[in-house]
């Protein structure tokens, strides 16, 4: 299972912030992490909730 999929599967629970992704996907390097969240949402599977710092999965 690739590391996007785990984000998606995370985040189909709840809204999470980048710290607690990283936490629930192993993920060790922030950079990195937020690299992946921000392609993601440029391909249209999450949004960032800036209000809340919340990461979700776009609908």
């Amino acid at each position: 299972m690739t590391d996007r999929e785990k984000i998606l599967i995370a985040l189909r629970e709840k809204p999470l912030k980048t710290f607690d992704i990283m936490k629930r996907v192993n993920i060790k390097n922030q950079d990195d992490c937020q690299s992946l969240l921000l392609k993601m949402r440029d391909d249209g599977a999450v949004k960032f909730d800036i209000h809340k710092g919340h990461w979700l999965v776009a609908s």
